[in-house]
């Protein structure tokens, strides 16, 4: 499936590694003033996950030890990634694999890294 059937997600291409780094870069504060950053962290509550919030291209996950990271998911037919880092942006996760829209499994791998 070519993925520029999913418009503008489906155009970025980019690796782990460059997500961690933007992450990590965002969350420190090297991307924005803080009350962008601040704004972009502003999130209301999905009522599918009460775990985890949703602001402006931003979402955080509240892990089952208590720890907080921010970040963001996706998929198309056949992957799945999710990149997501701690709140002082010190601590990266990103991963990209083949399957389905499965979001259990992207969970459990976040929660055995921050947990």
């Amino acid at each position: 499936m070519n993925g520029s059937q999913g418009w503008g997600d489906g155009d970025i291409i980019s690796t782990a590694g460059d997500l961690t780094r933007f992450y990590s870069a965002l969350l420190r504060g090297k991307l924005l003033p803080p009350r962008q950053l601040n704004a972009m962290k502003t999130t209301v509550s999905t009522p599918a996950s009460p775990d985890t919030g949703y602001g402006l291209g931003l979402q955080r996950f509240k892990t089952s030890c208590g720890a907080s990271v921010w970040g963001h998911g996706g998929g198309m037919v056949g992957w799945l990634s999710l990149a997501v880092t701690s709140e002082d942006g010190r601590h990266q996760l990103a991963f990209n694999y083949n399957g389905d829209w499965e979001s259990d499994s992207m969970l459990k791998i976040m929660e055995a890294e921050y947990c």
